[in-house]
């Protein structure tokens, strides 16, 4: 390693637990060896970066020298870079307390270069005892795998050889491990309702997660074991009227948040974010992998389409009738006049997601229209009436043929009315409420200001999607690809 200017002076500020002589062991936090693994380990000798300790024992941050200068025997530090980060650490009472760097294969002590840089270091910014100067081996494959050579030095002793640790367990996995052991009664109240840790082994995957966060925290309160999260938006300040969201969450990716709820709910949850959107750069076999799907019985799964884009929202179902997943989608309507939930199960339900919205299907298909619904002027409390409604549903479709819940054959009474509408507002006239106006016309004592009717539904008659027998796809009805959406009408897809 060469260095072209000093280092700024500087002082390290004090510690409450300053590294020193004696102390004679370093223990890298798992994220730290891990983003050493992702940058030193993945890239040619030599590259380096800046080792930091917030509390005199770990190497718990991290810096990498991304805009050094090297060459295939020389590592030169970017030092208007790495003062910066100095600088900042320093205001955090983060101490530089050494460098790491790769040396080319079989070369695993520190250079005489090495030992002038740790010198000039020592001397420029005040480092207290020990500066540690460990040397990174990686593999010729250059896929992370790396071997650290610990070495350090002080300006009274020559370099020494310290000893060293590297964590196993990440801080974010100690955290939740004490949240686990403060609620181990957590779901105590429940278990006659899923017996066996029933729910442990159930499966959601979302597609768009802003206002399904109520939906996703109230299945986490009753035991889900998996959540797949697929949503590239983060949270912006107009999501806090509308999706439960905090003003300390804004700029965060909304997988994210949520799977910090749903863990602080059941820390044993097994939650997996995808911060992208399911779009066409995503194939169904990357999807199926990012699902974590395996070839079989998908009873214990549920695919839930939550996006008001219509496109989106075909993209799920075809995926759910390909792969025969359970599917559970909802929607707003303009202004909270009202909302609908649909759902799939295959081999029960009459009808498929594609014949219950048929009729939607060919006006966006036909028209010039976006496919993008809208719920815009929707209070979160209708949002949240929704959620309920798809929490139940959902609870419905995980526990089918589950003897020991409630809701062993719950299902079997909705197979042929898989479709559920709710007024909200007056205002919300939807053909389907006819009855409801007729009764409350003739009957003045009677009202029904909130009501969820399931609405009866049939095959649609050649079906683009299931043929028009939704229980099983005929052989020439296997979806290739469902980036394509199926259009059989005159006029092309806009």
């Amino acid at each position: 390693m060469k260095i072209k200017e000093c280092l700024a002076k500087m002082k390290n500020k004090e510690k409450k637990s300053e590294f020193n002589v004696q102390n004679t062991k370093w223990t890298f936090t798992a994220e730290v060896y891990d983003e050493i693994c992702k940058t030193i380990g993945c890239r040619r000798p030599e590259y380096g970066g800046l080792l930091g300790s917030s509390d005199g024992v770990h190497i718990d941050h991290y810096y990498f020298d991304a805009t050094s200068e090297r060459s295939a025997g020389v590592y030169m530090m970017d030092i208007p870079a790495c003062n910066k980060v100095i600088h900042e650490w320093n205001d955090n009472d983060i101490e530089l307390v050494g460098v790491i760097h790769s040396h080319p294969n079989g070369v695993t002590r520190p250079s005489h270069g090495d030992l002038l840089m740790a010198k000039n270091i020592i001397e420029s910014i005040n480092v207290h005892g020990r500066f540690f100067t460990p040397i990174v081996q990686v593999s010729p494959k250059l896929n992370g795998e790396i071997k650290i050579y610990p070495y350090s030095f002080e300006q009274s002793v020559e370099m020494k050889t310290p000893l060293m640790e590297i964590e196993t367990e990440s801080a974010e996995e100690r955290r939740i491990a004490a949240l686990d052991k403060k609620a181990p009664n957590r779901f105590e109240r429940i278990k006659r309702v899923f017996p066996n840790n029933l729910m442990a082994k159930k499966k959601v995957i979302c597609i768009g997660c802003g206002g399904s966060r109520p939906f996703l925290e109230t299945l986490a309160r009753c035991g889900v074991g998996t959540f797949i999260l697929f949503d590239g938006d983060i949270v912006e300040d107009t999501n806090i009227a509308t999706q439960g969201t905090f003003i300390s969450e804004l700029g965060k990716l909304k997988v994210d948040v949520i799977k910090t709820r749903i863990l602080d709910i059941n820390p044993l949850a097994h939650v997996v974010c995808i911060p992208k959107y399911l779009d066409n750069a995503i194939t169904d076999e990357d999807f199926f992998k990012m699902a974590m799907l395996k070839n079989g019985d998908f009873r214990d799964t549920l695919l839930c389409g939550c996006t008001d884009n219509f496109f989106a929202q075909d993209r799920c179902a075809q995926l759910s009738v390909k792969y025969g997943i359970p599917y559970l989608a909802a929607q707003i309507f303009e202004k909270g006049k009202g909302h609908e939930v649909l759902f799939y199960y295959p081999g029960l339900t009459a009808s498929c997601p594609r014949c219950i919205l048929e009729s939607r299907y060919k006006k966006i298909l036909t028209v010039k229209k976006s496919g993008t619904g809208s719920s815009e002027g929707a209070a979160v409390c209708v949002t949240d009436y929704l959620n309920s409604i798809k929490s139940y549903t959902a609870l419905k479709i995980l526990c089918y043929d589950e003897p020991l819940t409630p809701y062993y054959h719950e299902l079997d009474k909705f197979a042929d009315r898989n479709y559920f509408m709710t007024k909200c507002s007056s205002e919300f006239n939807a053909p389907a409420f006819e009855p409801i106006k007729l009764v409350e016309a003739n009957e003045t004592d009677l009202t029904f200001p909130f009501v969820t009717i399931a609405i009866g539904q049939t095959p649609e008659k050649g079906c683009p999607l299931c043929g028009g027998t939704s229980n099983e796809n005929a052989p020439d009805r296997i979806i290739p690809d469902t980036r394509t959406i199926i259009n059989p009408y005159d006029k092309p897809e806009e």
